[in-house]
């Protein structure tokens, strides 16, 4: 099976988000020295979000384009997994957090090219609602300590 250009596209998009990433990481700031250093940046933390999730869409592919005809079960069962996992943190990290930034198009791209299963409203609700007040509440912690 070739690659299409959807697998390319997420193949780019992870890399140039690595790219930013390390040099992000390699530029000395003020910022950097304080408390949570970028992490407590969300534009960071989506920014990690991405990475990881395009980083998960990539293998996806990788893994589908290896197993695909083998007739493994347990192959075809892990690759389930995988897509699972891509599926959940499309619909509760990646889509709502990246909302607010430029990666956006990435994202709606992402979701019109390839078909997903989404999670419960209310897993999805609670995931995304566990990770906005974690963050709320570090945020909050690191506001009182400075």
């Amino acid at each position: 099976m070739a690659l299409v250009p959807c697998q390319v596209l997420r193949v780019a998009i992870l890399l140039s988000y690595c790219s930013i990433l390390c040099n992000y990481k390699a530029i000395e700031m003020p910022s950097h020295q304080t408390y949570g250093g970028s992490w407590k940046f969300l534009t960071f933390i989506d920014l990690v979000i991405q990475a990881v999730f395009f980083g998960i869409c990539v293998l996806t592919d990788l893994s589908s384009l290896l197993t695909r005809g083998s007739g493994n079960q347990e192959q075809e069962r892990q690759l389930k997994k995988l897509t699972s996992l891509r599926d959940w943190m499309l619909a509760v990290l990646a889509f709502p957090v990246g909302v607010h930034t430029t990666v956006l198009p990435f994202i709606l791209i992402e979701m019109r090219t390839s078909h997903h299963q989404y999670p419960s409203r209310s897993s999805g609700l609670a995931a995304i609602c566990t990770f906005s007040v974690g963050y709320i509440l570090w945020y909050g912690r690191r506001e009182r300590e400075t």
